[in-house]
């Protein structure tokens, strides 16, 4: 599936500009999903929790491979993280 590997990198070279934009795109998802309100977390939660098998290249399952991420572990860590930042609001909200 990834079109390149890290052990094409001098030193494991993390700049390649491919890795650089995955991981934008990536990160955006991610703050919008933690974020967002609406819509676009909405949408980041479904792209993200997406369950359908796919190679398409800007899918969240290709990132995470293309980039060595365990996608379940982050999907994980997501859900907590969500439940944490939902908490706060949550009692902000109360005070």
């Amino acid at each position: 599936m990834k079109f390149w590997s890290s052990a094409e990198n001098p030193a494991g070279n993390n700049q390649v500009p491919e890795r650089r934009l995955l991981a934008a795109v990536l990160q955006r998802a991610i703050t919008d999903y933690l974020t967002g309100e609406g819509d676009m977390r909405d949408g980041a939660e479904a792209w993200l929790m997406d369950e359908e098998p796919t190679d398409a290249p800007l899918s969240f399952a290709f990132i995470c491979e293309a980039l060595d991420l365990d996608m379940q572990s982050l999907r994980q860590a997501l859900k907590l993280q969500a439940s944490r930042e939902h908490t706060v609001v949550r009692q902000e909200a109360a005070l």
